[in-house]
């Protein structure tokens, strides 16, 4: 198996200056005067912690003044082959595999010496290494039609024999307590167990859902929130990934609810609050879902804002800050900022919430996007299809050439739009609609609450499509 690391080399000194040295000997058979590589995990990232070349007789070591931090790390050869060690409190020991191109192999052959950590670790990976294999060729034998029905049940029989000889055996390394680290990556790993539906539950009804928001809200219930070590390892990781991108709805409020309990767990570790923060931060505000910006807002706003996220500078404050103001307005499902002082080519006002329509379309252009050129065109046949269905574009013109924008109003036949512009920037519409580029469309109601934003002309129309039948 091939990684890309990250050769950010981190000084030793940012980890735990605690009690003596790490020492760790590396025996790679086969690999001579190369350089190779101490890496740990963190989140879905990996980083370099350490390098050492090795001899003739692929011999080196791993070795510093400080401890290291606790946590799953890679020993990296040249070729990006790796496999994974445990670093403990038992930071003295000694390794040796050979090259192998498979991963498997390596660990096959990696002998340890002065780690019983790293020693169980093997063993279970072996262990998973033949389970696994075997499951799936017990799997494809119980679902051949081409063989007999008896041979398909023994195959059955056997798959579920092996998957409890698995679930006994991470059930009895769980049960080593939370001392170990690879105890407390495989209890984290467990999901919840769900009570059998019944209509009622503790003496209270419940719904058809009951299982799914049963799971859902006890879906961490096995990690440990105390445990820093699983930062350095893949284990939290994978398991927020998971639980944001299949277990909670997409909907921005069932997410922001989700992100609340799950912050409340991480409260009492810095570095666990400090990391879940970050992910669920980043996660969201990257997301190019419509509707999420709300989930940035909200944890801008109750988190970063509110002096929670204390590792955050001031000038990344700052900048959010401004970055949240102008989103805050125009979420979906908020009331579309007021525009009283756009005027029309004749200079009337025109305010956005004079109008009276079942569906509006506010679109922020100008003449000379190119964008703008091809879709204004094509959202007139829009107009034309639905305004006697309720259907107004409310179109605003972002610059101040009031000649240059009458003759794109004729050329681009935008007469039946209601046109409207602001010279001297009144309405501050840059800022409370976030037009930082065009076209950018916004879709309101009735009552001006907002529906859609930034959506193309395909989702308008099929949006028209259903709610105008």
């Amino acid at each position: 198996m091939k990684i890309k690391i990250k050769l950010l080399i981190v000084s030793i000194l940012y980890f735990t200056t605690s009690y003596g040295q790490y020492n760790i000997s590396v025996t790679i058979n086969g690999l001579q005067n190369e350089k190779i590589y101490l890496a740990y995990y963190f989140g879905d990232k990996n980083y370099v912690v350490d390098t050492t070349q090795l001899d003739k007789q692929g011999r080196g070591i791993f070795t510093g003044n400080n401890t290291l931090d606790e946590g799953i790390y890679l020993i990296v050869l040249p070729s990006r082959n790796y496999f994974d060690i445990i670093i403990d409190e038992d930071q003295h020991f000694a390794l040796e595999t050979d090259t192998s191109s498979d991963i498997r192999t390596m660990i096959r052959k990696l002998k340890i010496e002065g780690s019983e950590a790293n020693k169980e670790f093997r063993e279970y990976q072996v262990f998973m290494f033949d389970k696994t294999k075997e499951a799936h060729l017990l799997r494809v034998t119980s679902m051949d039609k081409t063989i007999s029905e008896k041979r398909r049940n023994k195959a059955t029989s056997d798959l579920e024999k092996a998957n409890k000889e698995i679930i006994d055996k991470q059930n009895k390394i769980i049960s080593y307590g939370s001392e170990k680290l690879l105890s407390q990556m495989l209890k984290a790993f467990g999901d919840p167990e769900v009570p059998a539906y019944s209509s009622t539950f503790n003496g209270q009804y419940v719904d058809s859902l009951f299982q799914y928001n049963y799971y859902k809200d006890n879906y961490f219930e096995n990690v440990d929130f105390s445990d820093r070590r699983l930062l350095k390892t893949p284990v939290y990781h994978t398991r927020l990934v998971r639980f944001f991108d299949q277990i909670v709805s997409p909907n921005p409020d069932s997410i922001i609810s989700a992100s609340e309990r799950l912050l409340n767990k991480t409260e009492g570790n810095a570095e666990m609050f400090q990391y879940t923060l970050q992910f669920i931060f980043n996660k969201f505000n990257q997301s190019k879902i419509m509707g999420h910006d709300k989930i940035t807002v909200h944890l801008a706003d109750n988190y970063y804002l509110s002096g929670k996220a204390t590792w955050a500078d001031e000038d990344y404050l700052a900048k959010l800050k401004d970055r949240v103001d102008k989103m805050r307005p125009n979420i979906i499902g908020a009331v579309a900022p007021r525009l009283d002082k756009a005027q029309t080519p004749e200079g009337m006002f025109y305010p956005l919430h004079s109008l009276n329509s079942k569906i509006i379309a506010l679109v922020f252009w100008e003449p000379e996007c190119g964008h703008c050129k091809k879709e204004i065109p094509q959202m007139v046949e829009i107009f034309n299809k639905y305004h006697q269905k309720g259907f107004h574009v409310y179109a605003f013109y972002t610059q101040s050439n009031l000649t240059e924008w009458k003759t794109s109003i004729n050329k681009l036949g935008m007469e039946n739009f209601i046109n409207v512009y602001d010279p001297f920037n009144f309405t501050s519409f840059r800022d409370t609609y976030d037009v930082y580029s065009t076209p950018t469309l916004y879709l309101l109601d009735e009552n001006f609450k907002i529906l859609a934003k930034r959506i193309s002309l395909e989702s308008l129309e099929e949006f028209l499509e259903d709610r105008l039948k």
